[in-house]
């Protein structure tokens, strides 16, 4: 991400939801973070404020491995990314409870990617459906520094917002990847300022955003976009945005595939290829008819 190095506070603020919004999410325990975070434009992130974001690596040998994309972890067998980020034949795995880009901390779990999925509509010319999922084992297990972010299941009761937070460990003014986790604050921006700057139409499915003196960069792809939400005396994080593409030269404003577009698509892939627990019962008696 790039952005000035000074430390701005913003108002990024509090959406205010109903208690039974919960019922809403794909996951119950979701967009919780115990450690306050200051919104600023393109600045480290506080270690353990961003507990869904997953490093998602490939591995070249067995020494040796390199960074792909962001994503958020949104089940306890899933984490959601760009489709650019995904192509044939690569062996991805996901790091969770990361910081550090170049190291792992006590705080951080490995995950070998079993399956992934990218949307049938996705067009790699045009950027269009860019969404991802990829399936990751063994199951997570959630800790203070590893959680799901929120999704809702249902993309009418998704609130209306205009700002958001990216966070990814891309391209900085100094680096090619980002030492630890960036923030960085983005607002939605009318989509003819996007074809005024990159060439592009914005579809339905997609969100034009940016700020002044920041955008999201080379590395940051398939990360979030996110927003607080109070519900019942609580404040969670739900995703609204994935990161997708903008300039070479990561200027805003860049281009982000809208998620409550995609919830069908989600949830399909949640209720096919998830396994899930229940109850022991004898298997029934089965009889050809």
């Amino acid at each position: 991400m790039k952005g000035t190095a000074a430390v701005i506070l913003t108002g990024f603020g509090l959406f205010l939801l109903q208690h039974w919004a919960t019922s809403q999410f794909l996951e119950p325990d979701c967009g919780l973070t115990g450690i306050a975070n200051k919104i600023t434009y393109g600045q480290d992130a506080v270690h353990g404020s961003n507990p869904w974001m997953a490093y998602i690596y490939r591995t070249i040998n067995q020494s040796v491995t390199e960074f792909v994309c962001g994503g958020t972890l949104i089940h306890k067998q899933l984490v959601l990314t760009a489709a650019h980020c995904i192509l044939k034949d690569e062996i991805l795995a996901v790091r969770l409870g990361a910081y550090y880009s170049q190291s792992n901390t006590s705080t951080s779990m490995d995950y070998a990617v079993n399956k992934a999925f990218r949307n049938k509509l996705f067009n790699r010319t045009e950027q269009h459906h860019d969404i991802g999922i990829l399936r990751v084992e063994p199951d997570v297990q959630f800790t203070a520094y590893i959680r799901p972010i929120c999704i809702f299941t249902d993309p009418t009761k998704m609130p209306n917002v205009r700002t958001f937070r990216a966070a990814g460990w891309g391209k900085t003014e100094n680096e090619k990847i980002a030492r630890v986790l960036q923030i960085l604050e983005v607002n939605e921006l009318e989509p003819s300022e996007c074809y005024d700057a990159l060439w592009t139409r914005i579809i339905d499915g997609q969100i034009c955003a940016g700020h002044r003196i920041g955008d999201t960069c080379l590395g940051d792809s398939g990360g979030p976009l996110v927003h607080p939400v109070h519900i019942g005396g609580q404040v969670r994080y739900i995703q609204l945005g994935i990161v997708s593409f903008g300039s070479a030269e990561c200027r805003s404003p860049g281009v982000y595939t809208r998620v409550s577009k995609y919830i069908d698509w989600i949830l399909k892939v949640v209720d096919n290829y998830t396994i899930r627990m229940i109850e022991f019962r004898r298997a029934p008696d089965i009889t050809k008819n």
